[in-house]
């Protein structure tokens, strides 16, 4: 039953550096082959970016008995990781990181259910390990590939292996600095976001792929909490061709469902709405004056490339934004339009 696909060959040998000048000399042959030979059997851990020790044992309380430490010292597994490789990943055991949640992954990856039913796959995470992180897929509510895109400094550091992904680094030291920006997204089911971080963050509840909408809040009731960083709570984007061009826009949650949004501070927070202009939508004071509702008013709007009109259409429901009177903020441009 061994199996080990989460192997990392160039995490590995930056985690335990001292390998390498063993592969030089032609001791051994790769950090795979020291791992197998003595790596495993003396509990090194750190073999991939989507595996960690203390989560794998704190999740999986039933394998303690199992695994060496001082007072247990003939149990048969050296570490987690050495019952993993041997029994859990065939297992099917998936609460290994916190860079992996696999609810999370299998919601935002529909297309995978039909091939776990089947068995091509144990489980979302089986994927993600084989396949899934090659292709760009995050496996979180962080979307991963937004942050090394938006903080190109950072991708150095995550390829040597210094830092497991660009999440670790957000909520190690990213989400203490004003400057870095930082996007969470949901799932097509209903989802409690909440911004981390004092600097830029957006908060999707809709899933989104490779800069592309899966979803259109379309029956879901989400919730998106504000932090105290600048927080932009998103109801639409740009449609983007495969040649580039420009198709259009998307407004999130037309039709039943809608996001409700807590803790907006105006003045600080945004939102976000697709379109060519406010003329479609209209604030709403609701229950007895205490929220305030985005709702669609009947004039046509763009969607997804087709003029559509829709009324009384709730789409967001500021929690204790009665009183508020937002604006069109001016860097407002098309298809993007900002609210504060």
């Amino acid at each position: 039953m061994t199996n080990y696909d989460i192997f990392d060959e160039q995490y590995y040998l930056a985690q335990y550096p001292w390998v390498k000048p063993a592969i030089d000399s032609g001791t051994i042959k790769s950090g795979r082959e020291h791992f197998e030979k003595f790596g495993q059997a003396r509990g090194l851990t750190k073999v991939s970016r989507y595996f960690d020790e203390e989560t794998y044992l704190a999740q999986n309380l039933d394998l303690a008995p199992f695994v060496r430490t001082a007072n247990n010292q003939n149990a048969p597994f050296a570490s987690g990781l050495d019952q993993f490789i041997q029994f859990g990943y065939e297992e099917g055991r998936t609460r290994v990181s916190p860079e992996y949640n696999e609810d999370f992954y299998l919601a935002n990856n529909q297309e995978l259910l039909p091939l776990v039913q089947n068995g091509t796959f144990k489980n979302g995470y089986q994927h993600f390990i084989k396949f899934g992180n090659k292709e760009g897929r995050f496996a979180t509510s962080f979307r991963e590939p937004r942050y090394l895109i938006d903080n190109p400094d950072i991708s150095p550091f995550v390829e040597s292996g210094a830092l497991k992904t660009g999440r670790e680094h957000y909520f190690k030291f990213g989400q203490f600095e004003q400057r870095r920006s930082a996007t969470f997204v949901g799932s097509p089911g209903n989802d409690i976001l909440t911004g981390v971080g004092v600097g830029n963050v957006q908060l999707i509840g809709v899933e989104v792929g490779s800069g592309a909408s899966e979803s259109d809040g379309s029956n879901e009731f989400d919730t998106l909490i504000g932090g105290i960083g600048r927080d932009t709570f998103v109801f639409g984007e740009a449609l983007i061709g495969s040649r580039g061009f420009f198709r259009g826009s998307k407004t999130f949650y037309i039709g039943p469902g809608f996001a409700t949004i807590r803790n907006f501070t105006q003045g600080q927070d945004r939102i976000e709405l697709g379109g060519s202009s406010l003329d479609p939508y209209i604030l709403v004071p609701t229950n007895n004056n205490r929220d305030l509702a985005i709702q669609t008013n009947g004039l046509p709007f763009d969607q997804n490339g087709v003029s559509q009109t829709s009324r009384g259409d709730t789409i967001a429901v500021i929690e204790g934004g009665g009183n508020l009177k937002l604006n069109l903020l001016p860097e407002s441009s098309y298809p993007r339009l900002l609210l504060g």
